[in-house]
Order: C-alpha cells, then sequence, then structure tokens
C-alpha cells in the first residue's frame, strides 16, 4: 500500500493537472508532507479527499469552533432529553403497578 503520492502521481490519480494539485494545496486543502524530498502527500490525506469529495471545502477555525459549540449543546440537550424520558418511563411503570 502506497504511503505517500508525488504530485504528479496525485494529479494521474485524480485525472487533474498539477498545476490544480498545487492550487489544492495553496487553498489549504492539501498539505504537503514534511522532511522529505521532493514534494510528497499523505496517503492518509489523499483516501480523506477522496472519501468527503475533492471539492469539500473545507472548515475555517471560526466554523469548526462554532460546530463543535453547537455538538456540544445538542448532545447536552439529548442527555436531558434521555434522563427524562427515563423518569417519565419509571412513573409510568409505578402508575401501571397500581392500576
Amino acid at each position: 500500500m502506497q504511503t505517500a503520492y508525488s504530485v504528479e502521481e496525485l494529479a494521474k490519480r485524480w485525472g487533474l493537472s498539477p498545476a490544480s494539485i498545487r492550487r489544492m494545496e495553496q487553498d489549504g486543502k492539501l498539505h504537503r508532507l514534511p522532511d522529505l524530498p521532493g514534494v510528497r502527500y499523505s496517503a492518509a490525506e489523499v483516501y480523506q479527499l477522496e472519501s468527503i469529495g475533492l471539492n469539500a471545502q473545507a472548515m475555517s477555525a471560526w466554523e469548526r469552533r462554532n460546530l463543535e459549540a453547537r455538538i456540544k449543546m445538542l448532545e447536552e440537550l439529548v442527555a436531558k432529553y434521555e434522563t427524562k424520558m427515563t423518569e417519565m418511563m419509571m412513573i409510568l411503570q409505578e402508575v401501571r403497578k397500581h392500576e
């Protein structure tokens, strides 16, 4: 299994020009591996990009923070409702016992 791709290999794999690959790097969608001879991109990052789509827009730090805060808030809300549902089920079981 390949662990890194050159610009040319990636361009061929994705059917793009080498300039398009470099533009993706400049746009922050693709990150070069440091300390390697030549320009190489991580296979893991390549596979991840392929799974989400090459044209997917990367989130800004602000967007990511807002999304993470919203996820946390929604998880807390779900936990609250799960607790309420459990309480209601227990009350319902007690009512049924006395019928």
